[in-house]
């Protein structure tokens, strides 16, 4: 315990010296400090021996504030409100950072920089930003976000990069893409991170094409690190531009240090990439040369291979996983486990892992989980089973369950009644209401049962509602260019 030798009975007199010692002395004690329940004897200690108006005395509040910070929110608010007498922006940045930093009180920072403005006697320097704005980000708090840009501005913190780099952060999380590239394209400087975090923003939306173009024009400056290796591997899956994501693992193999190349998380970016590129034989190979493998490494492998009908295989990755490297299989474990079980119609199997992630691991079921288990059933022929399982289920039914059930119905002899009650709950959700899919199989159910009137009926309510069919697409990559396409379109050039 740092505390276990007492204290030399120091209190502060005129001798400046014995004092300054006694000072040093306390901070020599915070630095080396590392529980809560030391800081508390140092903090007690600082308020019978030192006086509050001695300058050494405010920066050892200032200590006493950033490391309660780090351990304990409500002491460091009891803190500030209590010895801290003139704040200045660096002790409501210690604390607004604290905030940002928080599982579940990110909100709070935001709140703290308002009391920052209202003490009309600290204005925010441009380390006050960066935290609020991340706050801002994790909570999608847009509109809050702009008008802390609107002070950035007025300020004149806009050309600072790290300010800079978390509104594009900000904007990317809340997906306004425009303002993210407005940010960046304004910067009179740009770091690497600053890259990373556009480029994260253009994956995070979709926008995989321009992420890469933007990782193009990235090398003109920089070295691609670790975190825009990542992003750019998450826009190879987005794609399906395989050639692409293997010429972005040689640039890794080849120009990344090797913390990079064999970084857990840039290798699990990788076995996502090959997996959605159906590339599963090299998936397994990068796997299997991994020196460490997460929860994540094995999430990815078993999906991979449930995905692509490798049931057997997936099986034996969650074996492993348990058996072999004992690690706590997660809900998304689960998922691809069940997933896994449907897609071979291996109904006993899907109950008994169902059973198994409630009972032995703990394991809440969330949508995913039942619905899997759901259309196993229902793919099965066991309608009433499937129908069971969603009465009994604690959370409410999507869309998705709904029509996973009528779309076995509408492959089997069962009860037009049951198809249509299930084509009844599709259309009273707002998103089943606009798509065709619960339309088309129940005009599919009619049809198998020679009630032509109700298939015109059914065609003649899409019609109304302006509900049309999609059509089919898919893309292919040739050259390393990904083409998309859709069934009966002939514009393609190359079709």
């Amino acid at each position: 315990m740092i505390l276990a030798t007492p204290f030399s009975p120091m209190v502060p007199t005129n001798n400046n010296i014995q004092t300054t010692t006694h000072h040093h002395h306390l901070l020599h004690l915070l630095n080396q400090c590392s529980t809560i329940s030391q800081l508390k004897q140092i903090h007690a200690h600082t308020l019978r021996t030192t006086t509050t108006v001695h300058p050494h005395t405010l920066f050892l509040h200032t200590r006493i504030l950033h490391f309660s910070s780090l351990h304990d929110l409500n002491y460091t608010l009891r803190f500030f409100n209590t010895h801290i007498q003139y704040p200045n922006s660096f002790v409501y940045n210690t604390v607004i950072r604290a905030f940002a930093r928080s599982s579940d009180r990110k909100h709070e920072a935001i709140l703290f920089y308002l009391k920052m403005l209202c003490d009309g006697n600290v204005v925010p320097d441009k380390h006050t930003f960066p935290f609020v704005l991340k706050a801002c980000a994790y909570l999608f708090a847009l509109e809050e976000g702009k008008q802390l840009h609107a002070q950035v501005v007025k300020l004149g913190f806009a050309s600072d990069v790290y300010v800079n780099n978390s509104l594009i952060h900000l904007y990317g999380s809340c997906g306004s893409l425009e303002d993210a590239r407005n940010v960046f394209d304004e910067m009179p400087e740009r770091s690497v991170v600053s890259w990373n975090v556009m480029i994260d923003a253009l994956v995070q939306l979709n926008e995989f094409d321009e992420a890469l173009v933007c990782f193009r024009e990235m090398q003109e400056s920089f070295e691609a690190d670790g975190f825009a290796i990542q992003s750019v591997l998450r826009a190879c899956a987005g794609l399906g531009a395989l050639s692409l994501g293997m010429w972005v693992h040689a640039y890794v193999l080849k120009k990344c240090s090797p913390e990079v190349a064999g970084d857990v998380l840039v290798n699990n970016y990788l076995l996502d990439m090959y997996c959605k590129c159906g590339s599963l034989e090299t998936a397994e190979f990068v796997f299997e040369r991994m020196v460490k493998h997460d929860v994540t490494s094995w999430n990815t492998m078993i999906h991979g291979l449930a995905n692509h009908g490798k049931v057997v295989e997936a099986l034996e990755y969650f074996r492993r996983m348990v058996d072999e490297e004992r690690l706590m299989p997660n809900s998304i474990t689960f998922s691809g486990v069940l997933s896994a079980c449907r897609h071979s119609g291996m109904v006993d199997k899907g109950r008994n892992y169902f059973t198994i992630m409630t009972t032995h691991y703990g394991i809440e079921p969330v949508l995913e989980h039942y619905g899997c288990l759901v259309d196993l059933l229902a793919r099965a022929g066991l309608i009433s089973e499937a129908l069971d399982v969603v009465c009994s289920m604690p959370i409410k039914p999507d869309v998705v369950i709904w029509r996973s059930i009528l779309d076995a119905c509408s492959k089997r002899t069962v009860g037009i009644e049951i198809s249509e009650e299930m084509a009844k709950k599709i259309m009273e959700t707002e998103e089943g209401s606009k798509l065709s899919g619960g339309y088309v199989l129940l005009s599919r159910v009619y049809a198998a049962a020679r009630k032509w009137d109700e298939v015109g009926a059914v065609r003649k309510l899409m019609d109304d509602k302006g509900v049309a069919k999609e059509p089919g697409c898919s893309t292919i990559e040739i050259d390393g260019v990904a083409h998309e396409f859709f069934a009966g379109d002939t514009s393609l050039s190359r079709i």
